[in-house]
């Protein structure tokens, strides 16, 4: 299938030093530089608040600059996770979005006293933690052989079909729908990072390259033709951090190609869901897609009245914004509503149980509904259809307060610092390995609650290493 080198797969990356520097000091540059807009362009009148709105960017990007300066070779798990406080809660501040506007000076300045404590919490974590010197092989040890590493592409190609016959034809039942999405999502999710970072290693040939752009393209075209555009942004994402964390360097030119056309797609994304969605227009078959795109490229250059006062790029850093979710939650919980301590966790363990061996298990989405139902964001009849994003941030206030956010901090920070340490030099497709790819792939979905983040964590983990672990039981390790 292809000319993958094994060596290239199982040995320890040797790091451009010169390349890491370079994307340090571009990173360094562009984040000074955005800092200064947004502190120039912000409508704030408080000085403190942007003085804290600087301070959540600085211990937001810090890790993954100190990882870039540092010529780190560890997967960038937690400095990608930290990177999400920038368009979560940095920018959603310094611009004083409309909706945030509703709360309180002083709701503003808790909200965002509790993000900086979280970030310092996080980072001193990290950084002090002990690190793993674990070098067990049941960790460490590829759990394929090295025959089957010309097969990686067919992963992504298999994803692609999977997205064809689950979006585009009726062959599947809809009962094997979240099984299958599980284990094609996890194969395409390892094998679009490992073939992103041998290409930033520049040791993935021409004809595979072009197989994997090919079938990127496609995969987006299907999932963002759902109306749900997040899912093929978050593809591209893991594509590019792939990419960036193996060159050291910056696609620029894909960047510059791909981000205005999802700026004009999330523009119209309301008017293309109100005429498919709540009028029930039929979805497009494979061969109206162009047809498809052309409209929405329409309703995104020329949208809807609603939305003449919104420019592409605040509609889409609205959809990005937690902040406003965690002011809301520090102007009810505890002056009107009291801490749930706990409550919207007490289903997490009963994720881990095979829904085979428990038909009846809680839903992953139940912990995000009670929050939405606490205070009154949608009805009962509702809560199902409905899904509002709070982050983790916002739920572990309302659960325990600031020590709440403290705990969050700490328990990702010494985490991601034991997994990183453990995983540092070992094969892709070791275990340890194959549990750092998700988890980095898993790091820029902050957004939603601990029960939902940590369920489709295991779902994957279960995927990506138990087949292999399967495989090697029973088919041996040569």
């Amino acid at each position: 299938m292809s000319d993958l080198n094994p060596s290239a797969l199982d040995s320890t990356e040797l790091v451009n030093r010169h390349a890491s520097y370079q994307l340090f000091r571009i990173g360094l540059s562009a984040t000074v530089a955005l800092t200064l807009w947004l502190v120039w362009k912000s409508p704030l009148q408080d000085t403190g608040l942007k003085a804290m709105g600087v301070g959540i960017i600085f211990l937001a990007v810090w890790p993954a600059l100190n990882w870039a300066r540092l010529s780190r070779t560890w997967f960038p798990a937690f400095e990608i996770f930290m990177l999400t406080l920038v368009n979560f809660y940095a920018i959603p501040l310094l611009t004083a979005q409309s909706d945030i506007g509703l709360f309180s000076s002083e709701v503003m300045w808790q909200s965002a006293l509790i993000v900086l404590i979280y970030g310092i919490t996080a980072n001193l974590a990290f950084n002090r933690g002990a690190a793993s010197r674990s070098r067990t092989p049941k960790w460490r040890d590829s759990l394929l052989p090295e025959r089957l590493y010309s097969y990686i592409p067919l992963g992504v190609g298999l994803s692609t079909v999977h997205l064809y016959l689950v979006g585009f034809t009726e062959l599947v039942p809809y009962e094997l729908h979240s099984i299958l999405r599980a284990v094609f999502f996890g194969v395409g999710t390892i094998s679009t990072f490992v073939l992103t970072r041998l290409h930033g290693a520049g040791v993935l040939s021409r004809q595979t390259l072009a197989f994997l752009v090919i079938n990127l393209v496609m995969q987006v075209i299907m999932m963002i033709s759902q109306l749900y555009l997040i899912t093929g942004i978050s593809l591209i994402v893991l594509a590019l951090i792939g990419y960036v964390s193996s060159s050291r360097k910056i696609p620029w030119i894909p960047i510059i190609v791909v981000l205005p056309i999802l700026m004009i797609l999330h523009n119209g994304k309301s008017d293309m869901r109100l005429k498919y969605w709540e009028n029930e227009a039929p979805n497009p078959t494979l061969a109206e897609l162009p047809q498809f795109f052309e409209e929405w490229v329409g309703y995104g250059l020329h949208p809807g009245e609603t939305k003449e006062d919104e420019s592409i790029t605040t509609g889409l850093l609205k959809r990005a914004s937690l902040f406003q979710m965690l002011c809301l939650s520090v102007s009810r919980v505890p002056d009107e509503q009291p801490y749930l301590w706990g409550e919207s966790y007490v289903d997490v363990p009963a994720l881990f149980i095979p829904r085979i061996l428990w038909p009846d298990k809680p839903s992953a989405l139940l912990s995000n509904i009670r929050l939405a139902l606490y205070f009154d964001l949608v009805d009962e009849e509702s809560a199902f259809k409905v899904s509002i994003a709070f982050g983790m941030l916002s739920e572990a206030y309302i659960n325990f307060g600031m020590i709440g956010a403290i705990g969050l901090g700490f328990v990702f920070g010494a985490g991601y610092k034991r997994l990183a340490s453990m995983a540092d030099g070992a094969p892709y497709f070791s275990a340890i390995g194959l549990l750092m790819i998700v988890l980095t792939a898993w790091s820029f979905q902050a957004e939603q609650a601990f029960a939902t983040w940590i369920s489709s964590l295991f779902q994957a983990c279960v995927v990506v290493i138990g087949i292999p672990l399967a495989y090697r039981k029973f088919m041996g390790s040569n």
